[in-house]
């Protein structure tokens, strides 16, 4: 029996949209709470743009590596257009300082007593940035679909290999890896559950806040028409398709495991994508990870 890490409001907290912390904490009166969400609010939205800005630039280098640079360009042309795809077209250049700058005014208004307009104002940031994250998925998928559909899963997954490459946390306790996924989830700006037991924490979203709704909201379908990786193979976590957004959790996945031994987390996809929740494992102790996370990647679950 692993003893818990957490307690119940740690975990109800922690899967908060910070928007909605802030504003329990402003009805409750408590100024300090609240100025600490619109420092996590600042964090989650300054994070996912840079996320999602930094995937884009890594799978453009890899169209030019892989088809050349006209390719690139081909294919920048084509995912901005805004009777396909308007969600694409907006821009979001100066976002990051903006926000940064408008977080603090949030801090400034609710030291001053100002719950009222603390509160607008920080529904507004997250509504913005939530147009942000949406572009964002958006541009990542058409780049994904281009690459599949014009160079093939080996591309599709080299590229997603380099995008998805970072500092998988080997070295880190289980709470700091905990709080680090409750941060990459919270970046979706989407509410989610957390539910802890005495082998993981489970991450369960009502829908996947990228992957599902871009199914949900017919990314897949005409006239975005995103392309699915088809073939039972690693990449697609030996099912016979996946939506190619969806790549990046098994390469994640492959990552870790070669940085650490192995997967940071595990993502338990449902069979109707889309409509059911995804829950997201994360162990307490990496041998409790069952073999069939390993065996879809075509691996073998590491000795103990």
């Amino acid at each position: 029996m692993a003893d818990r890490i957490f307690t119940d409001e740690e975990l109800r907290v922690g899967s908060l949209r910070s928007v909605d912390g802030l504003a329990e904490a402003l009805e409750a009166g408590d100024v300090e709470a609240a100025a600490g969400f619109c420092r996590r609010l600042r964090r989650d939205v300054v994070s996912m743009k840079a996320n999602y800005d930094a995937w884009e630039v890594s799978l453009r280098d890899a169209i030019t590596q892989s088809a050349g640079p006209e390719a690139e360009a081909t294919a920048v042309r084509a995912l901005e257009d805004p009777a396909t795809a308007p969600e694409r077209c907006a821009d979001f250049t100066d976002a990051a300082e903006r926000w940064r700058t408008e977080a603090r005014e949030i801090e400034a208004a609710v030291r001053a007593g100002d719950s009222a307009s603390a509160l607008d104002r920080a529904r507004a940031l997250h509504e913005e940035a939530l147009h942000c994250h949406d572009r964002g998925m958006s541009r990542v998928t058409a780049l994904l679909s281009w690459l599949a559909e014009n160079e093939g899963p080996d591309a599709v997954e080299a590229a997603l290999g380099v995008a998805m490459g970072s500092d998988m946390l080997g070295d880190a306790s289980f709470r700091e890896r905990a709080e680090a996924l409750m941060h990459f989830t919270r970046v979706h700006l989407q509410p989610f559950g957390l539910r802890e037991d005495d082998e993981k924490l489970t991450f369960l979203c009502p829908v996947c806040p990228s992957g599902g709704r871009l199914l949900r909201e017919g990314h897949y379908e005409a006239p975005r028409s995103g392309a699915h990786v088809t073939g039972p193979s690693p990449l697609t976590w030996g099912r016979d398709e996946l939506p190619v957004y969806c790549c990046h959790e098994p390469v994640m996945e492959k990552n870790s495991i070669a940085s650490t031994g192995v997967p940071l987390f595990v993502v338990d996809p449902s069979d109707r994508l889309g409509e059911e929740p995804c829950p997201t494992y994360l162990y307490k102790n990496p041998a409790d990870i069952p073999e069939r996370f390993y065996r879809r990647l075509g691996l073998e679950k590491p000795k103990a």
